[in-house]
C-alpha cells in the first residue's frame, strides 16, 4: 500500500506543472513547491528500495502535503485531476514490516513533537482584514485537522497511519512558510526556510 501510494504521488508531482506566469513574484513560489514534492516523490522511492517503509511513508505524505498546499493556493496543478488528494489513505500498518516496529515507533513520536513545536511556532503572515489572512486560517486548519488525526491514529497505537497523517500535515506548514503565508516566529530550524 505504501508503494501504491508513493506511485500515485509520484505521477501527480511529475505532472504538476506550474500555472502562474513565470515572470510573476508567485513563479519562485511555485518553483519551490514542485521541486519540494518531486524531491520527496524520490526520496521515497528510494527508501524503499534500502527496505525503509517508514522514511518512505513519511516522504511520500510530506510532499503530498506540499503538493497538496501549492494546488490549493492556486500556484500549481496537478494532472491528471482524476488522481486523487494526496491525503494519506488508512491502512498503512500493514505495510511497516515489524523489524522496522522501533524505527516507525522513533519517528513518529519525535515527528509529532516536532510537529507539535512547529504549530505553535508559526503565525499568519497578514493582517486580518486582507485576503491572504483567509488563506492561512484555511491552512492552519487543514494542518490541524490532519495533525489531530495523525495523534488520534497514535493514541490508538496505529503509528503508520499516525505518521503519515502528522507529515501530510508537516508538508502544509512547511509549504505554507515557504510560499510566505506563513510566518516562523520561534524554532526557525523546524522549518524548510
Amino acid at each position: 500500500m505504501i508503494e501504491e501510494y508513493g506511485k500515485t504521488f509520484f505521477e501527480k508531482a511529475e505532472r504538476a506543472e506550474i500555472v502562474v506566469p513565470g515572470d510573476t513574484w508567485f513563479a519562485t513560489a511555485a518553483k519551490d513547491v514542485r521541486v519540494m514534492a518531486q524531491a520527496y516523490a524520490s526520496d521515497g522511492f528510494v527508501f524503499l528500495e534500502k527496505n525503509d517503509e517508514v522514511n518512505a511513508l513519511a516522504s511520500f505524505a510530506y510532499g503530498n502535503g506540499w503538493l497538496d498546499t501549492g494546488v490549493k493556493a492556486g500556484l500549481i496543478a496537478s494532472f491528471p485531476v482524476s488522481l486523487p488528494t494526496g491525503v494519506p489513505p488508512s491502512g498503512f500498518k500493514d505495510g511497516i514490516p515489524e523489524t522496522l516496529s522501533d524505527h516507525l515507533s522513533e519517528k513518529t513520536l519525535r515527528y509529532e513533537r516536532m510537529l507539535t513545536t512547529a504549530l505553535v511556532s508559526v503565525c499568519i503572515n497578514s493582517e486580518p482584514e486582507l485576503p491572504l489572512n483567509l488563506a492561512g486560517t484555511e491552512l492552519c486548519r487543514i494542518a490541524h485537522q490532519h495533525y489531530h488525526e495523525g495523534t488520534t491514529e497514535i493514541a490508538h497505537s496505529n503509528l503508520a497511519d499516525g505518521l503519515a497523517r502528522i507529515s501530510y500535515a508537516y508538508g502544509w506548514i512547511d509549504a505554507g512558510v515557504r510560499i510566505g503565508i506563513l510566518r516562523v516566529e520561534e524554532n526557525h530550524e523546524l522549518f524548510t526556510m
